[in-house]
């Protein structure tokens, strides 16, 4: 006897609308919780000689908006690359839940504006440190470094050093041009297609 698998499906397995839905839920979910798998994705740019990719952590989910946020170093080497060419693509994928999510849109570089000071306000003390370093990401170095001063390995800085972080912190806000969606079942895989055109929307299935 052939056993029915069909309760094992999850409401959205056949519906767009409901795809849709849970989409957000679970970029809200990975952006408010740490442990969420969607709290962290891989950001892709353009680079001269080769496509770029690096993980960074979701930061701002806005359904109304679409869009979507994460906070980097304004002396970074994707800052030149989005500044060059603002198409990027940021992929999640949740191991659990086998659903993998690719967001691609324009990037909008925030740095000492309105948006860049009230992701900064807050923003945790221990995230703040991250940009008190005084060389730029990804600088050379003779020896494994931190980038951090020896006194500020293990402590955090004082508030007056930590505020001066500010003028490294930069909010990166994509938006939304596309969401692709694909979901992996043992009865069949599912994947659509969401598209963003002048404020309207387009869902579609695809092929897996």
């Amino acid at each position: 006897m052939v056993k029915d698998h069909t309760h094992d499906k999850p409401d959205f397995y056949n519906d767009l609308d409901k795809t849709y839905e849970n989409i957000w839920d679970q970029l809200i979910i990975g952006k408010s919780k740490s442990r969420s798998e969607f709290h962290q994705g891989y950001i892709s740019t353009f680079n001269d000689s080769f496509p770029s990719v690096r993980t960074v952590v979701l930061r701002h989910v806005d359904k109304k908006n679409n869009t979507i946020s994460f906070h980097t170093d304004i002396r970074s080497s994707k800052i030149d690359e989005i500044k060059k060419n603002n198409a990027v693509t940021m992929l999640f994928y949740d191991h659990g839940k086998k659903i993998q999510i690719k967001v691609s849109g324009k990037a909008e570089i925030n740095h000492k504006n309105d948006k860049a000071k009230t992701a900064w306000d807050n923003s945790r003390s221990f995230s703040k440190k991250c940009y008190v370093v005084e060389k730029a990401p990804g600088s050379p170095s003779d020896e494994p470094t931190s980038g951090y001063l020896p006194e500020h390995e293990n402590e955090l800085p004082d508030d007056n050093l930590l505020q001066n972080g500010y003028n490294n912190f930069t909010l990166v806000e994509i938006q939304i041009h596309s969401i692709e969606w694909l979901y992996l079942h043992r009865q069949g895989h599912r994947r659509a297609l969401f598209t963003s055109t002048n404020g309207s929307l387009n869902k579609e299935w695809l092929t897996p």
